[in-house]
């Protein structure tokens, strides 16, 4: 495992912009012991980094290192939300249109943090090395 390794990058509101990170950091989680939870990373990442398009302002800043977890940080400058809205535990309406993206990614990660206020939005995922699902 390449303990240290760390990945940053700036991103503007094309989604086109995601493939790119997504290569890098599915690269990063294979070469550093979370190849099986490459896909999962991705996704999440995908989610994460769409929602700070749609929702946020450029500047959208994705930085990722490993620690023995893999972590990414997405942080946008836009006006940040109320949390309450969006943070559920139950799975979204099965014919809604929208909300599914934070409770998707709650489900592939380890841990989610979410910070924001009026200076924009930062969110966490992480990923852990040895999971405790379902403890």
């Amino acid at each position: 495992m390449d303990e240290g390794e760390r990945y940053t990058v700036a991103l503007g509101n094309d989604p086109a912009e995601i493939a790119e990170v997504r290569t890098a950091l599915r690269g990063m989680a294979i070469r550093n012991g979370f190849s099986e939870r490459a896909g999962d990373l991705v996704l999440a990442l995908d989610e994460v980094i769409a929602n700070a398009q749609e929702h946020g302002r450029a500047p959208i800043e994705v930085e990722a290192w490993v620690d023995g977890r893999l972590v990414v940080e997405v942080t946008d400058v836009g006006g940040g939300f109320d949390r309450a809205r969006v943070w559920s535990t139950h799975p979204p309406p099965p014919l809604g249109r929208r909300g599914r993206g934070l409770w998707i990614i709650r489900q592939l990660t380890d841990l989610v943090m979410i910070r924001s206020g009026e200076e924009g939005t930062t969110v966490r995922i992480e990923f852990s090395p040895d999971p405790h699902i379902g403890a």
